[in-house]
């Protein structure tokens, strides 16, 4: 399928860009007002070189769960999950039909950078201050799937990511980890939806 008429790549990554970009700020800046750092074990030391290493291996190695999800819930769309491929591709056409790898990619790290930052960099990390680390990931897995909104299925689909993503975080002890896992699924994911169905019928 040919890009959707309409669709601007460019300007869907600038966009991105922006609002992924302004989340993650905002998490910084709220974090400094109320004494929680949301890059939760992230270090530019040369000693802390090797865990930063281990922790970045580690979400590569965590996307591929996610990956085999995606992969399940593409060739066997069951119940509500039919409906939701439908809705899902069309939005996703829409927005980035016709973008390259490279804008694909940076939609990609704009959205696992900012969106890590706030709901576990921030929300959890900061909530488990105060609660057990399993509210914390639940409340901050709620409100990322409430973001996530498109509908029903699609919100508690996004809400246990959210919980995956919280849970990458606590086994590792640092941001990068959940970070990577979601900036390189939504990727993958994407040129896995959106490249194949921009290219079929091309010239």
């Amino acid at each position: 399928m040919a890009a959707m008429e309409g669709s601007d790549p460019a300007r869907t990554t600038q966009i991105a860009i922006l609002f992924e970009g302004a989340l993650g700020a905002a998490a910084i800046v709220i974090g400094w007002l109320v004494g929680q750092w949301p890059l939760v074990g992230f270090s530019t030391l040369p000693e802390d070189s090797h865990q930063q290493i281990v922790a970045v291996g580690w979400g590569l190695v965590a996307t591929g769960p996610l990956l085999v999800a995606l992969v399940l819930m593409e060739r066997f769309p069951v119940g509500p999950l039919r409906t939701l491929h439908e809705m899902t591709s069309e939005v996703i056409l829409r927005m980035f039909g016709g973008s390259s790898i490279a804008q694909l990619a940076t939609v990609a790290v704009a959205a696992g950078v900012g969106e890590e930052l706030l709901f576990r960099g921030l929300v959890q990390a900061g909530l488990a201050c105060l609660f057990p680390i399993i509210v914390a990931v639940v409340v901050a897995s709620i409100l990322f799937g409430v973001c996530h909104w498109l509908n029903t299925t699609y919100a508690i689909l996004a809400m246990l990511a959210g919980a995956y993503f919280g849970l990458c975080l606590e086994a590792t002890g640092n941001i990068l980890t959940p970070v990577v896992a979601h900036a390189a699924y939504d990727f993958l994911a994407l040129v896995y939806l959106v490249r194949p169905a921009s290219l079929i019928g091309s010239k």
